[in-house]
């Protein structure tokens, strides 16, 4: 479209609609048919690449609640990233066992000895019904799983949409990495781990993850990523602190939609829950905040709940100790009024 002044008495050929006040001939938007476009573009075989409606992968109703997505989108990089102990694998875990009850098979890819399968069967995952390669030990045997299973649907092996869940991408070296850890401790080789991610999420597995959106393509996948975070010094002339992502900003580059669980410099907080002397963890609370959005351009947050069975809400805490702890006695840490977004 363009704005062009109508000079008396001008003639203007293709004309397809015209907006504004004709009778003053100012700022008359004209919006102008290209005459055979329709056939140089047949001609020339260029054709309009068709997408798929976009569907999600159902979440907890805190999570989207607080997110205000309706869950987690599928033909994309989800990239959720903070500090330790902030709730990141709730996160993963319910995605999982969202996903298998929408016929969508989770691929777990974990690479930290913390996962704990009793908790994601509490949290309502199928262990029979899921893919998981435990232990994986570099970047390059990560991505070498995903694609080998995505050749295997191209064969018409795996007839199902995935859901690739990786915890976590920040302890996961480069293969330059882990051969160097006993030479000089990988500090030389973290550089290049930087390196191996950026170029094998910005142009192998985002593109790849990505192109199941085409209406052509059989198949849907979504990938999820964990990452850890570290507090980073202010950087001149800025006097706030930032929080900066393991490996660099490889795979912040190649997510569509990014969230940070956890404030930057506020901490978590939890509660535990006691009866006849016996302390348990009981929940955390966290920030879960929506940095990136290239879906829906919404950026909510807020603080969410973390306990064995998925997300709450805060106000959710009572009832949910009725079902599942009644009878015990709540203690909150003395952060728990602290828990902010920043």
């Amino acid at each position: 479209m363009a704005k062009k002044k109508i000079e008396d008495g001008a003639q203007i050929d293709n004309i397809e609609r015209i907006e504004g006040d004709e009778s003053s001939g100012e700022n008359i938007v004209i919006r102008k048919k290209f005459a055979g476009l329709a056939d140089y573009k047949a001609k020339n075989n260029i054709r309009e690449m068709e997408y798929k409606h976009q569907e999600w992968i159902n979440m907890s109703p805190a999570f989207k609640e607080v997110t205000r997505l309706p869950g987690l989108p599928q033909s994309h990089v989800i990239c959720v990233y903070g500090r330790s102990d902030t709730g990141k694998s709730t996160t993963i875990i319910e995605a999982a066992a969202y996903a298998q009850k929408q016929g969508i098979l989770p691929v777990l890819i974990i690479t930290e000895n913390k996962f704990s399968w009793e908790r994601a069967v509490t949290m309502g995952l199928d262990r029979e019904n899921c893919i998981s390669f435990i232990g994986v030990q570099t970047i390059e045997e990560g991505v070498e799983e995903i694609l080998n299973l995505m050749r295997q649907q191209e064969k018409g092996e795996l007839n199902y949409d995935l859901l690739f869940c990786w915890d976590s991408i920040g302890a996961t070296p480069s293969k330059a990495e882990w051969d160097s850890q006993q030479e000089d401790g990988g500090k030389t080789a973290m550089m290049v781990t930087a390196k191996v991610l950026r170029a094998q999420f910005t142009r192998l597995l985002g593109p790849k993850i990505n192109a199941t959106r085409k209406k052509d393509c059989p198949y849907t996948n979504t990938l999820l990523v964990v990452n850890h975070a570290y507090t980073s010094p202010p950087k001149p002339p800025s006097t706030i602190a930032g929080l900066e992502l393991y490996g660099g900003d490889g795979i912040y580059l190649a997510s569509t939609l990014v969230l940070r669980q956890g404030g930057i410099m506020s901490r978590s907080s939890k509660v535990t829950a006691t009866k006849d002397g016996v302390k348990v963890a009981f929940a955390i609370k966290s920030a879960l905040v929506v940095e990136k959005n290239h879906i829906t351009n919404v950026a909510a947050n807020g603080t969410i709940v973390c306990t064995d069975h998925g997300f709450i809400l805060e106000s959710e805490i009572d009832a949910y100790k009725k079902e599942y702890r009644n009878g015990w006695d709540l203690e909150f840490d003395k952060y728990w009024k602290d828990v902010s977004l920043d």
